[in-house]
C-alpha cells in the first residue's frame, strides 16, 4: 500500500503488561506510518498505565470498565476505524503469538483487490508453534468450519487480518455481537454471505510472550455450538437475508460510534450498556 493509505493497527488487551512495550515497538519499526489502537478491559496488572506512560502521539487507548470480552472489542475497533476515516484496519492478538513482520503482505493483497486478507496458519508456506492438544483442536476446528460452511479457506479462527475500511458498512454488525472467539469464525461467514472478496497470506503464529492463555476451556464447546448455527443459517439464507445494523451514539457512554443497534436490541460495544 502507498504511504497515502491511512492505516490503523489494533489489537485488545486483558493483562499484557509483559508484552505491550515490544509490541507496540514492533509495530512502529514494521508499520511507522500506521496508527495504532488498542482496547483495554480494565486490566488489573498496569497494561494500561504502561501504554499512557510510553506516550506515544501514534498510539490511542481505549478503556473499558471491564472484561466485555474479545468479540466485542474488535466490533468497537472496526466501528473507530469507520469513524475516523480510515482506509485500512488490521487486527491482531496482543500477546506477541502474531509477527507484526507479516503486516506488508497482508497490506499487498488488499492493493491486489482483496476487501479481507487472513493471515493463516494452516494454508500452504504458514505454520504454528502449537503442539500436542492445542494443535490437534485448533487445526480440527478449522477443518470442520471449511466442510460445514463451504468456505474454501485454510484458516478461520486466527484474529489477524487486515480489513478494507469502505466494505465494512457491508457487514452486520449485529450478527457479530457474539461471544468470546466466535466473533472471528462469524465475522468469516458474515464476510462471504455478503459477498466481501477474501484471501488468504501465510504466517507463522508463535507462541504467547509473557503471560498464559486466557481461552476458557468451555470456549471450545461454545465455538462448536456456533459453528454449527452458523452452517444452518447459512444453508437457509437466513444471514444473507438479515437487515445491517446501525452504529450510533450510545445513549449511556455519549461515545459517538459505538453503538449496535437492530430492530430487537442495542448493544454498545465501549460500556455494555443494552437497551431494548
Amino acid at each position: 500500500m502507498t504511504p497515502m493509505i491511512k492505516t490503523l493497527v489494533f489489537f485488545a488487551t486483558y493483562n499484557e503488561a509483559g508484552n505491550i512495550k515490544p509490541l507496540i515497538s514492533s509495530l512502529e519499526n514494521t508499520a511507522p506510518e500506521s496508527d495504532i489502537l488498542v482496547v483495554d478491559d480494565n486490566s488489573s496488572d498496569g497494561t494500561a498505565d504502561i501504554i499512557l506512560g510510553m506516550n506515544r502521539p501514534n498510539v490511542t487507548l481505549l478503556q473499558r470498565k471491564g472484561k466485555l470480552g474479545l468479540g466485542t472489542a474488535h466490533l468497537l475497533a472496526l466501528s473507530y476505524a469507520k469513524e475516523h476515516g480510515y482506509d485500512v484496519i488490521i487486527t491482531m492478538d496482543g500477546d506477541l503469538s502474531h509477527d507484526p513482520a507479516y503486516i506488508p503482505s497482508l497490506l499487498d493483497r488488499l492493493e491486489a483487490g482483496a476487501d479481507l486478507v487472513i493471515g493463516s496458519r494452516y494454508m500452504p508456506g504458514g505454520g504454528c508453534d502449537y503442539t500436542g492438544y492445542r494443535l490437534y483442536v485448533s487445526q480440527l476446528a478449522n477443518v470442520a468450519a471449511r466442510s460445514l460452511l463451504g468456505l474454501k479457506l485454510h484458516e478461520f479462527t486466527t484474529s489477524y487480518r487486515a480489513f478494507r475500511v469502505s466494505e465494512l458498512k457491508r457487514l452486520n454488525f449485529a450478527a457479530l455481537l457474539v461471544g468470546g472467539y466466535s466473533f472471528f469464525l462469524t465475522t468469516m461467514v458474515e464476510a462471504s454471505v455478503r459477498g466481501l472478496k477474501i484471501q488468504e497470506a501465510p504466517i507463522q503464529f508463535r507462541e504467547r510472550g509473557y503471560g498464559t492463555s486466557k481461552l476458557p476451556p468451555m470456549e471450545i464447546f461454545r465455538g462448536m455450538a456456533n459453528l454449527l448455527r452458523l452452517a444452518a443459517k447459512k444453508a437457509t439464507g437466513q444471514l444473507a437475508r438479515s437487515p445491517v445494523a446501525k452504529v450510533s451514539g450510545c445513549p449511556n457512554c455519549g461515545n459517538t460510534f459505538s453503538f449496535i443497534s437492530n430492530e430487537d436490541v442495542g448493544t454498545c460495544v465501549q460500556c455494555g450498556f443494552r437497551s431494548k
